[in-house]
């Protein structure tokens, strides 16, 4: 089973992106905070990362930041899932830290789906 980690400072957002994907057959596992995400990482490998971009402590450009140097994790597939706006230094950001996709809050569900089936490549 398909497993993805959503990485949200919000519990209603982890919440609702729970209740979408677990309808859609994959297994979610929800953390509150970037600190939280590397303890999880360690012991739960996962096939998809999505993270918020703004959060206290650790924003989400420094978790992914993290998770790039790790050469157990630098691979895995990760979407922004933020109300951040992306525009020309954003999409550079995103470029650079091999961000498959970004994904605007709030979530417009069949667009959701979608998205994360192509970057999940079904």
């Amino acid at each position: 089973m398909t497993k993805v980690m959503v990485v949200d400072d919000e519990p209603d957002v982890v919440e609702l992106v729970k209740e979408i994907l677990t309808g859609e057959g994959y297994e979610v596992v929800g953390v509150e905070s970037g600190d939280e995400c590397f303890k999880k990482l360690k012991n739960t490998p996962v096939d998809l990362i999505l993270m918020d971009f703004f959060m206290p402590g650790m924003d989400g450009r420094r978790v992914i930041e993290k998770i790039r140097e790790n050469p157990d994790l630098k691979d895995v597939k990760i979407v922004f899932l933020t109300s951040a706006a992306f525009r020309g230094r954003g999409m550079k950001i995103i470029e650079e830290l091999n961000i498959l996709d970004y994904i605007p809050k709030p979530i417009e569900m069949d667009d959701f789906i979608s998205r994360i089936k192509k970057v999940l490549g079904e």
